[in-house]
């Protein structure tokens, strides 16, 4: 394999802009929302080369990264440019559905439906992705978690970050649930977000900074004297 294939950055940068990516739907913000994900999907990919998945099959990885190449170089909001970013990725979807490379390209077709406010084909997408591989079914949980948050179905958001939480992956780790969960229930639940939140003060960098930022907007603990 090229060794460009194999340059891939800490899965943190990556996590982080999918969570920023994300956010932008539940926001209803969607003008940039999947070239954002697309740029930090194929940052961490390097284009294929996944740092965790040596040993894969050559072929698929180089497709995803054809695909992932024809995204990245498209910068054109016209149809005729979308068009051809769909169906890239729906030729890789397709021709290897079920493997990790496959899973991840109906991923980013589902984030694309989302763009476009397509939410009904997005999720269903997202559903599909969930049944398969872990790694890609981590992406769609976390982001099906933020269409719920949205649509006010808090429940249903919280199980699904509170699954991830008991099933981290590579590319979705605990702490990214657990920042994302405090969040949502910092204001109905601030002494268990507070919970969650203090060990992560002494994380690195991409996730003490933002918890400790959420703790900042939480009522004082219980027991707290308060200030005269």
């Amino acid at each position: 394999m090229d060794k460009a294939l194999q340059n891939v950055i800490k899965h943190d940068q990556f996590v982080e802009t999918v969570g920023e990516a994300s956010e932008f739907v539940s926001g209803h913000k969607k003008q940039f929302v999947v070239y954002i994900v697309i740029a930090a999907v194929v940052a961490v990919l390097g284009y294929g080369g996944w740092s965790y998945m040596q040993g894969k099959k050559t072929a698929r990885q180089l497709a995803l990264g054809e695909a992932m190449g024809v995204a990245q170089a498209t910068t054109s909001r016209s149809a005729a440019d979308e068009k051809k970013v769909v169906d890239a990725f729906t030729k890789v979807s397709t021709e290897y559905a079920g493997s990790h490379e496959g899973n991840l390209a109906l991923y980013m077709l589902a984030m694309i439906d989302l763009e476009r406010g397509d939410t009904a084909a997005g999720e269903k997408k997202l559903k599909d992705v969930m049944g398969g591989d872990k790694e890609a079914a981590s992406l769609a949980k976390y982001t099906q978690a933020e269409i719920y948050q949205g649509q006010g179905k808090t429940a249903e958001a919280e199980a699904l970050l509170r699954d991830l939480m008991a099933s981290p992956t590579h590319l979705m780790p605990k702490e990214q649930a657990i920042l994302q969960l405090a969040r949502y229930i910092a204001k109905t639940k601030p002494e268990e977000a507070r919970k969650l939140l203090e060990p992560l003060r002494t994380a690195r960098a991409p996730i003490s900074t933002p918890a400790i930022e959420v703790l900042g907007t939480l009522p004082p603990a219980v027991g707290t004297p308060t200030k005269k």
